[in-house]
């Protein structure tokens, strides 16, 4: 007797998408693991997080150096240059059998060479900003330099001591050699990033996209410290030594405040909560500041850190460049309103939500006052409106954000079918 035919048809293979990060920790390596984490609560997704650890260690330091090339004149913030040729096969065949590439942080872990190679087998790629780094010839913030303008010729930022100077422009046109491919797309939390991306010329609007970085809230929201009559500000930076988070601005803005407090001029009481990497100076500058303040140090305990922005009722960031940073919504997930500076990233995520307040300049005077007025606002009731921030929560929801990645993704891949 001939068996019956099976009219069961076969599980559909997965989509399979690796998520490169050069490690999993810092803001652009915990959106990276977010991200991945977001894509696999997907049905017939496999998101695979890929870093220095399953890749077996980063680029030769001959082939992309690891200190940072920075003459630390403009800025502090990170300079990585490569000496680009560098591939390995074994890699990029790897890589290749995924359906989709998504390159979160990957300096070091994989070399323009291999991403290159990528882009020229037609592998759906897509970008994820965290920085200015993939569109410059290696600076992850310009410090208002314009020579992107001029391919990056004569950069400002590089230490010609420690890096040929000739290799800053080469850096950039094989990164704008990757994106010009079609199958090549990018994606910025903000629209700040995503639009100099597209005014630099690296890549074409239709080709950029606002993807913003997924965040699940803790199920069980801690309860915020009891009133006591004092405003609790907050200050967090992974290194709050970089320039360009302004950390001495905003110590300058608070002991500003402080002094009026002293002197009677405003009647409210302020309490600082300071995390991140501070050296001896710094805490030296703390501890002579006058502010009652306690320095937590590095937290990387998350439920640590909720529990410092659900006690606190504003955060202040006076960074003078930023993308979308992941504290904003952490932190306006449990009630602790921004303070920020004008004409990045930051600014933006307080219009679009119309939470906190930008202060107008980057001046201690103008931090100081919005920081009385968004303090005297709260003391009257005026919080966090529950339906902001239901708002931002949904926004960055891990299934909403995972959707919006699979749709651009499906673009790429259906754009690629009828080449």
């Amino acid at each position: 007797m001939t068996p019956r035919a099976s009219t069961r048809s076969a599980a559909p293979e997965p989509t399979r998408i690796a998520v490169l990060s050069n490690a999993g920790g810092g803001g652009g390596g915990l959106a990276a693991h977010r991200m991945a984490t977001a894509l696999n609560t997907q049905p017939g997704v496999q998101a695979d997080f890929l870093t220095r650890d399953e890749l077996g260690g980063i680029l030769p330091p001959e082939v992309a150096p690891p200190r940072s090339m920075s003459n630390r004149r403009m800025t502090s913030t990170h300079f990585t240059v490569e000496y680009p040729g560098y591939r390995r096969d074994w890699l990029v065949d790897l890589l290749a059998k995924y359906d989709v590439v998504n390159v979160h942080w990957a300096s070091y872990l994989l070399g323009l060479a291999e991403l290159d190679a990528l882009a020229r087998r037609g592998t759906a790629m897509l970008f994820m900003l965290h920085d200015f780094h993939y569109m410059t010839g290696g600076c992850h913030y310009p410090a208002e330099c314009d020579r992107l303008t001029l391919d990056c010729h004569g950069c400002p930022q590089v230490d010609s001591a420690l890096c040929d100077a000739h290799f800053v422009p080469i850096n950039l046109r094989v990164k704008r050699t990757i994106f010009a491919r079609p199958n090549v797309h990018l994606a910025a939390p903000s629209n700040f990033l995503r639009d100099r991306a597209v005014l630099s010329g690296l890549i074409p609007g239709p080709r950029a996209h606002v993807l913003r970085n997924p965040y699940a809230p803790l199920p069980d929201p801690p309860a915020s410290a009891p009133a006591d009559g004092l405003t609790r500000i907050l200050l967090v930076a992974d290194s709050l030594l970089e320039q360009r988070k302004a950390m001495p601005l905003a110590l300058e803005s608070l002991a500003l405040l402080q002094r009026r407090i002293d002197t009677g001029t405003v009647s409210h009481r302020v309490r600082i909560d300071v995390v991140g990497k501070a050296d001896p100076a710094l805490q030296d500058r703390l501890q002579t500041s006058g502010l009652d303040h306690v320095l937590h140090g590095r937290i990387t305990d998350h439920a640590r850190l909720v529990q410092l922005f659900a006690d606190n009722d504003i955060l202040l960031t006076c960074s003078y460049e930023d993308n979308w940073p992941n504290i904003l919504v952490e932190a306006c997930s449990y009630g602790c309103v921004p303070v920020v500076g004008p004409g990045h990233g930051c600014q933006e995520f307080v219009t679009t939500y119309g939470i906190g307040a930008v202060a107008p300049s980057y001046a201690a005077t103008a931090f100081a006052d919005t920081l009385l007025a968004t303090a005297a606002r709260l003391a009257e009731g005026d919080g966090p409106d529950p339906d902001t921030q239901a708002r931002i929560r949904a926004d960055h929801r891990s299934e909403h954000v995972a959707q919006h990645f699979l749709r651009i993704t499906a673009m790429i891949r259906s754009e690629q079918n009828s080449v």
